[in-house]
Protein backbone atom coordinates (compact mmCIF):
# COMPACT_ATOMS: atom_id res chain seq x y z
CA UNK A 1 0.00 0.00 0.00
CA UNK A 2 2.57 2.17 1.00
CA UNK A 3 4.76 1.77 -2.10
CA UNK A 4 1.14 2.48 -4.63
CA UNK A 5 0.57 6.11 -2.42
CA UNK A 6 4.33 7.01 -2.96
CA UNK A 7 3.82 6.20 -6.40
CA UNK A 8 0.49 7.92 -6.82
CA UNK A 9 2.09 11.11 -4.95
CA UNK A 10 5.17 11.16 -7.22
CA UNK A 11 3.05 10.47 -10.29
CA UNK A 12 1.09 13.74 -9.27
CA UNK A 13 4.27 16.07 -8.20
CA UNK A 14 5.93 14.99 -11.70
CA UNK A 15 2.81 16.41 -13.66
CA UNK A 16 2.47 19.23 -11.86
CA UNK A 17 6.13 20.66 -11.89
CA UNK A 18 6.08 20.01 -15.56
CA UNK A 19 2.49 21.65 -16.14
CA UNK A 20 4.37 24.58 -12.92
CA UNK A 21 7.12 24.85 -15.19
CA UNK A 22 4.92 24.93 -18.76
CA UNK A 23 2.99 27.87 -17.44
CA UNK A 24 6.06 29.21 -16.39
CA UNK A 25 7.41 29.28 -20.02
CA UNK A 26 4.30 30.64 -21.14
CA UNK A 27 4.17 33.62 -18.81
CA UNK A 28 7.84 34.60 -19.13
CA UNK A 29 6.97 35.16 -23.27
CA UNK A 30 4.37 37.06 -22.51
CA UNK A 31 6.01 38.96 -20.08
CA UNK A 32 9.05 39.15 -22.13
CA UNK A 33 7.11 41.03 -25.47
CA UNK A 34 5.78 43.24 -23.03
CA UNK A 35 8.80 44.52 -21.49
CA UNK A 36 10.77 44.78 -24.90
CA UNK A 37 8.20 46.71 -25.96
CA UNK A 38 8.59 49.32 -22.81
CA UNK A 39 12.32 48.65 -22.80
CA UNK A 40 12.57 49.78 -26.92
CA UNK A 41 12.16 53.56 -25.58
CA UNK A 42 14.78 53.68 -23.01
CA UNK A 43 18.43 52.45 -23.36
CA UNK A 44 18.91 49.81 -20.79
CA UNK A 45 21.11 46.19 -21.02
CA UNK A 46 18.88 43.44 -23.40
CA UNK A 47 19.29 41.19 -20.23
CA UNK A 48 17.41 43.78 -17.84
CA UNK A 49 14.34 42.42 -19.84
CA UNK A 50 15.05 38.71 -19.41
CA UNK A 51 15.30 39.63 -15.84
CA UNK A 52 12.74 41.52 -15.58
CA UNK A 53 10.10 39.21 -17.93
CA UNK A 54 11.30 36.25 -15.24
CA UNK A 55 11.03 37.89 -12.08
CA UNK A 56 7.21 38.30 -12.36
CA UNK A 57 6.62 34.76 -13.14
CA UNK A 58 5.83 34.02 -9.57
CA UNK A 59 3.24 36.64 -9.39
CA UNK A 60 1.17 35.95 -12.22
CA UNK A 61 1.60 31.38 -10.74
CA UNK A 62 -0.01 33.15 -7.49
CA UNK A 63 -3.23 33.91 -9.11
CA UNK A 64 -3.68 30.28 -10.87
CA UNK A 65 -1.85 27.73 -8.84
CA UNK A 66 -5.02 25.98 -7.69
CA UNK A 67 -5.89 25.70 -11.28
CA UNK A 68 -2.55 24.36 -12.15
CA UNK A 69 -3.40 21.67 -8.78
CA UNK A 70 -6.76 20.53 -10.74
CA UNK A 71 -4.91 20.11 -14.26
CA UNK A 72 -2.20 18.56 -12.90
CA UNK A 73 -4.52 15.81 -10.73
CA UNK A 74 -6.57 15.52 -13.91
CA UNK A 75 -3.50 14.57 -15.91
CA UNK A 76 -2.22 12.57 -13.77
CA UNK A 77 -5.37 10.10 -13.66
CA UNK A 78 -6.24 10.21 -17.05
CA UNK A 79 -2.30 8.66 -17.81
CA UNK A 80 -3.10 6.49 -15.26
CA UNK A 81 -6.18 5.40 -16.41
CA UNK A 82 -5.23 5.28 -19.93
CA UNK A 83 -2.13 2.77 -19.17
CA UNK A 84 -4.92 0.82 -17.37
CA UNK A 85 -2.80 1.63 -13.69
CA UNK A 86 -5.83 2.42 -12.27
CA UNK A 87 -7.73 -0.58 -13.16
CA UNK A 88 -5.38 -2.85 -11.80
CA UNK A 89 -4.84 -0.90 -8.80
CA UNK A 90 -8.57 -1.03 -7.92
CA UNK A 91 -8.55 -4.94 -8.97
CA UNK A 92 -5.76 -4.77 -6.02
CA UNK A 93 -7.84 -4.01 -3.39
CA UNK A 94 -7.48 -0.31 -2.93
CA UNK A 95 -10.93 1.69 -2.90
CA UNK A 96 -11.68 5.09 -4.66
CA UNK A 97 -10.65 6.48 -1.56
CA UNK A 98 -7.64 4.96 -1.43
CA UNK A 99 -6.38 6.26 -4.49
CA UNK A 100 -7.88 9.62 -4.23
CA UNK A 101 -5.91 9.94 -0.54
CA UNK A 102 -2.53 10.46 -1.28
CA UNK A 103 -2.74 12.94 -3.86
CA UNK A 104 -5.11 15.02 -2.35
CA UNK A 105 -2.71 14.78 1.15
CA UNK A 106 0.02 15.69 -1.72
CA UNK A 107 -1.68 18.61 -2.72
CA UNK A 108 -2.47 19.79 1.18
CA UNK A 109 1.58 19.55 1.30
CA UNK A 110 2.04 21.70 -1.49
CA UNK A 111 -0.24 23.88 -0.22
CA UNK A 112 1.39 24.47 2.90
CA UNK A 113 4.78 24.63 0.90
CA UNK A 114 3.35 27.40 -1.22
CA UNK A 115 2.31 29.61 1.51
CA UNK A 116 5.44 29.36 3.56
CA UNK A 117 7.83 28.79 1.14
CA UNK A 118 6.95 29.72 -2.51
CA UNK A 119 5.35 33.12 -1.60
CA UNK A 120 8.02 34.45 0.10
CA UNK A 121 10.12 33.91 -3.31
CA UNK A 122 7.40 35.49 -4.42
CA UNK A 123 7.14 38.48 -2.50
CA UNK A 124 11.07 38.80 -3.04
CA UNK A 125 11.39 38.56 -6.87
CA UNK A 126 8.21 41.00 -6.88
CA UNK A 127 10.06 43.71 -4.95
CA UNK A 128 13.41 43.24 -6.81
CA UNK A 129 11.18 43.57 -9.67
CA UNK A 130 9.88 47.23 -8.57
CA UNK A 131 13.44 47.95 -8.12
CA UNK A 132 14.80 47.13 -11.45
CA UNK A 133 11.47 48.68 -13.02
CA UNK A 134 11.86 52.04 -10.97
CA UNK A 135 15.46 52.02 -12.18
CA UNK A 136 15.19 51.09 -16.21
CA UNK A 137 11.46 52.23 -16.85
CA UNK A 138 10.71 55.22 -14.51
CA UNK A 139 14.63 56.79 -13.77
CA UNK A 140 14.41 56.13 -10.36
CA UNK A 141 17.35 55.53 -8.33
CA UNK A 142 15.16 54.32 -5.16
CA UNK A 143 12.23 52.57 -4.25
CA UNK A 144 9.18 54.76 -5.10
CA UNK A 145 5.17 54.40 -4.68
CA UNK A 146 3.80 56.19 -7.24
CA UNK A 147 -0.10 56.26 -7.94
CA UNK A 148 -2.36 58.06 -11.05
CA UNK A 149 -4.17 59.93 -8.30
CA UNK A 150 -1.69 60.90 -6.06
CA UNK A 151 -1.12 60.30 -2.19
CA UNK A 152 -3.82 62.49 -0.15
CA UNK A 153 -3.18 63.72 3.41
CA UNK A 154 -5.10 65.63 6.03
CA UNK A 155 -4.57 67.26 9.13
CA UNK A 156 -5.09 70.20 11.37
CA UNK A 157 -3.22 73.33 11.08
CA UNK A 158 -1.22 73.22 14.30
CA UNK A 159 -0.86 77.42 14.25
CA UNK A 160 -5.01 78.04 13.69
CA UNK A 161 -6.02 74.90 15.26
CA UNK A 162 -9.84 75.68 13.60
CA UNK A 163 -7.84 75.24 10.19
CA UNK A 164 -7.40 72.70 7.96
CA UNK A 165 -4.15 71.12 5.41
CA UNK A 166 -4.86 68.99 2.55
CA UNK A 167 -1.52 67.53 1.29
CA UNK A 168 -1.05 65.61 -2.07
CA UNK A 169 2.01 63.94 -3.44
CA UNK A 170 2.62 62.20 -6.52
CA UNK A 171 5.65 59.98 -5.20
CA UNK A 172 6.60 58.68 -1.72
CA UNK A 173 9.79 57.58 -0.88
CA UNK A 174 9.37 55.34 2.67
CA UNK A 175 13.27 54.76 3.60
CA UNK A 176 13.96 58.52 4.29
CA UNK A 177 10.11 59.44 4.63
CA UNK A 178 10.19 61.73 1.33
CA UNK A 179 7.42 63.33 -0.49
CA UNK A 180 7.91 64.45 -4.48
CA UNK A 181 6.05 67.10 -6.50
CA UNK A 182 4.02 68.16 -2.91
CA UNK A 183 1.26 70.27 -3.15
CA UNK A 184 -0.34 71.93 -0.09
CA UNK A 185 -3.57 73.59 0.40
CA UNK A 186 -4.75 75.76 3.68
CA UNK A 187 -8.44 76.34 4.46
CA UNK A 188 -9.86 78.23 7.11
CA UNK A 189 -12.07 77.58 9.44
CA UNK A 190 -15.49 78.42 6.91
CA UNK A 191 -13.42 75.94 4.55
CA UNK A 192 -12.24 78.22 2.33
CA UNK A 193 -9.13 77.65 0.46
CA UNK A 194 -6.73 81.13 1.30
CA UNK A 195 -3.05 79.38 0.48
CA UNK A 196 -1.53 77.25 -2.13
CA UNK A 197 2.52 76.06 -1.59
CA UNK A 198 4.31 73.96 -4.36
CA UNK A 199 7.11 71.98 -3.48
CA UNK A 200 9.45 69.70 -5.30
CA UNK A 201 10.24 67.50 -2.06
CA UNK A 202 8.53 67.32 1.47
CA UNK A 203 10.19 65.39 4.23
CA UNK A 204 8.27 64.63 7.35
CA UNK A 205 9.85 65.69 10.54
CA UNK A 206 9.33 64.87 14.45
CA UNK A 207 6.94 67.95 14.66
CA UNK A 208 6.69 69.71 10.89
CA UNK A 209 7.11 69.30 7.49
CA UNK A 210 10.42 69.82 5.77
CA UNK A 211 10.05 71.55 1.99
CA UNK A 212 12.55 72.26 -0.10
CA UNK A 213 12.40 74.24 -3.54
CA UNK A 214 9.16 75.88 -2.58
CA UNK A 215 6.31 78.22 -4.25
CA UNK A 216 3.79 79.83 -2.54
CA UNK A 217 0.59 82.00 -4.16
CA UNK A 218 -2.00 83.81 -1.17
CA UNK A 219 -4.19 86.67 -2.21
CA UNK A 220 -1.12 89.00 -1.49
CA UNK A 221 1.85 87.08 -3.03
CA UNK A 222 2.23 85.16 -6.34
CA UNK A 223 4.78 82.75 -7.85
CA UNK A 224 6.76 83.45 -4.56
CA UNK A 225 9.95 81.22 -4.99
CA UNK A 226 11.97 79.83 -1.46
CA UNK A 227 14.67 77.52 -1.06
CA UNK A 228 12.84 76.11 1.79
CA UNK A 229 9.78 76.29 3.86
CA UNK A 230 8.81 74.52 7.45
CA UNK A 231 5.14 73.49 8.47
CA UNK A 232 4.54 72.60 12.04
CA UNK A 233 2.53 68.93 11.82
CA UNK A 234 1.29 66.77 14.52
CA UNK A 235 1.20 63.68 11.90
CA UNK A 236 3.44 61.12 13.08
CA UNK A 237 5.71 59.36 10.50
CA UNK A 238 4.73 55.88 12.07
CA UNK A 239 1.06 56.95 11.28
CA UNK A 240 1.52 58.21 8.05
CA UNK A 241 3.35 54.74 6.64
CA UNK A 242 0.86 52.65 8.19
CA UNK A 243 -1.68 54.71 6.51
CA UNK A 244 -0.69 54.67 3.34
CA UNK A 245 0.51 50.82 3.74
CA UNK A 246 -3.58 50.45 4.58
CA UNK A 247 -4.60 52.49 1.61
CA UNK A 248 -2.49 52.03 -0.77
CA UNK A 249 -0.18 48.97 -0.88
CA UNK A 250 -1.24 45.57 -1.87
CA UNK A 251 -1.55 42.68 0.59
CA UNK A 252 0.62 40.78 -1.40
CA UNK A 253 4.10 42.38 -0.60
CA UNK A 254 3.27 40.63 2.75
CA UNK A 255 4.14 37.21 3.72
CA UNK A 256 1.88 34.65 5.65
CA UNK A 257 4.46 35.63 8.89
CA UNK A 258 4.64 38.94 8.60
CA UNK A 259 0.41 39.51 7.81
CA UNK A 260 -0.49 39.24 12.18
CA UNK A 261 1.66 41.85 13.27
CA UNK A 262 0.69 44.37 10.45
CA UNK A 263 -3.06 43.39 11.21
CA UNK A 264 -2.66 44.13 14.59
CA UNK A 265 -0.58 47.04 14.19
CA UNK A 266 -2.98 48.53 11.55
CA UNK A 267 -5.77 47.88 13.94
CA UNK A 268 -4.16 49.30 17.18
CA UNK A 269 -4.24 52.46 14.81
CA UNK A 270 -7.28 52.46 14.14
CA UNK A 271 -7.22 51.60 10.36
CA UNK A 272 -9.45 48.89 9.19
CA UNK A 273 -7.24 46.34 8.09
CA UNK A 274 -9.95 43.57 6.18
CA UNK A 275 -8.09 43.72 3.03
CA UNK A 276 -5.06 42.58 5.09
CA UNK A 277 -7.20 39.81 7.12
CA UNK A 278 -8.95 38.60 3.70
CA UNK A 279 -5.77 38.01 1.96
CA UNK A 280 -4.40 36.39 5.53
CA UNK A 281 -7.01 34.16 5.36
CA UNK A 282 -7.43 33.08 1.79
CA UNK A 283 -3.37 31.99 1.80
CA UNK A 284 -4.15 29.74 5.67
CA UNK A 285 -7.49 28.51 3.32
CA UNK A 286 -5.21 27.62 0.42
CA UNK A 287 -4.12 24.02 1.31
CA UNK A 288 -7.87 23.22 1.94
CA UNK A 289 -8.16 24.80 -1.70
CA UNK A 290 -5.29 22.47 -3.15
CA UNK A 291 -7.22 19.52 -1.57
CA UNK A 292 -10.29 20.05 -3.33
CA UNK A 293 -9.50 20.89 -6.58
CA UNK A 294 -7.86 17.10 -6.63
CA UNK A 295 -10.63 15.72 -5.19
CA UNK A 296 -12.82 17.41 -7.88
CA UNK A 297 -10.31 16.33 -10.51
CA UNK A 298 -10.17 13.02 -8.99
CA UNK A 299 -13.99 12.93 -10.06
CA UNK A 300 -13.59 13.98 -14.05
CA UNK A 301 -10.29 12.00 -14.39
CA UNK A 302 -10.67 8.99 -13.03
CA UNK A 303 -12.68 7.19 -15.92
CA UNK A 304 -11.48 3.91 -17.91
CA UNK A 305 -10.04 5.47 -21.28
CA UNK A 306 -12.72 3.33 -23.41
CA UNK A 307 -15.44 5.32 -22.20
CA UNK A 308 -16.38 7.64 -24.52
CA UNK A 309 -17.70 10.18 -22.09
CA UNK A 310 -13.60 10.93 -20.86
CA UNK A 311 -12.74 13.70 -22.99
CA UNK A 312 -16.54 15.10 -22.21
CA UNK A 313 -16.09 14.80 -18.48
CA UNK A 314 -12.72 15.98 -18.35
CA UNK A 315 -13.23 19.34 -20.24
CA UNK A 316 -16.25 19.76 -17.83
CA UNK A 317 -13.40 19.43 -14.70
CA UNK A 318 -11.29 21.82 -16.37
CA UNK A 319 -14.84 24.38 -16.95
CA UNK A 320 -15.78 23.54 -13.42
CA UNK A 321 -12.27 24.54 -12.02
CA UNK A 322 -12.00 27.59 -13.82
CA UNK A 323 -15.13 28.49 -12.79
CA UNK A 324 -14.77 27.49 -8.87
CA UNK A 325 -11.41 30.08 -9.35
CA UNK A 326 -13.25 32.94 -10.46
CA UNK A 327 -15.96 32.55 -8.40
CA UNK A 328 -13.36 32.56 -5.20
CA UNK A 329 -11.93 35.75 -7.01
CA UNK A 330 -15.10 37.50 -7.09
CA UNK A 331 -16.12 36.79 -3.33
CA UNK A 332 -12.40 37.87 -2.22
CA UNK A 333 -12.77 40.55 -3.75
CA UNK A 334 -16.25 41.13 -2.07
CA UNK A 335 -14.60 40.33 1.30
CA UNK A 336 -12.22 42.74 0.57
CA UNK A 337 -14.44 46.02 0.64
CA UNK A 338 -16.03 44.71 3.73
CA UNK A 339 -19.39 43.61 1.59
CA UNK A 340 -19.22 40.13 2.88
CA UNK A 341 -17.60 38.35 6.34
CA UNK A 342 -13.88 37.42 6.18
CA UNK A 343 -15.21 33.69 6.68
CA UNK A 344 -17.47 33.94 4.12
CA UNK A 345 -14.96 35.53 1.57
CA UNK A 346 -12.20 33.25 2.21
CA UNK A 347 -12.76 29.61 4.34
CA UNK A 348 -16.36 29.39 2.86
CA UNK A 349 -15.11 29.04 -0.65
CA UNK A 350 -12.54 26.16 0.32
CA UNK A 351 -15.32 24.18 2.63
CA UNK A 352 -18.07 24.89 -0.61
CA UNK A 353 -14.93 22.95 -3.03
CA UNK A 354 -14.17 20.12 -0.98
CA UNK A 355 -17.75 19.04 -0.12
CA UNK A 356 -18.46 19.15 -3.87
CA UNK A 357 -15.20 17.13 -4.07
CA UNK A 358 -15.98 14.46 -1.35
CA UNK A 359 -19.58 14.35 -2.78
CA UNK A 360 -18.33 13.74 -6.49
CA UNK A 361 -15.95 11.15 -4.78
CA UNK A 362 -18.65 9.33 -2.86
CA UNK A 363 -21.02 9.38 -6.05
CA UNK A 364 -18.39 7.95 -8.24
CA UNK A 365 -17.57 5.19 -5.56
CA UNK A 366 -20.97 4.02 -4.74
CA UNK A 367 -22.90 3.95 -7.86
Amino acid sequence: MNRINYYLAKNFLIRFLQIFCGFSLLIFFINFMETMSKMSEVDSPFYISILLAFLQIPDFLNDVVSSLVLIATIVTFFTLSSRSEVTIIRISGFSLWQIVKPVALTSFALGIFWITIFDILSIKMGKEFQRLESKYLQNESREALVLKDGIWLKQANVENPDEELVILSQKFYRDDLEFSDVTVWFFNKQGEFYKKIDAKKAFLKKGSWSLDEVTTNDPTTLNNKLDHVSIPTDLEADFVIKKIVNNLQSAKIFSIFELPGLIQDLAEAGFSPTKFKIYFHSLLAKPLLFSAMSLIACYFSLNHIRNQNTVFLIICGVVLGLVLYITSSIINALGASGLIPIFASTWLIAVICLSIGILLIYQKESF
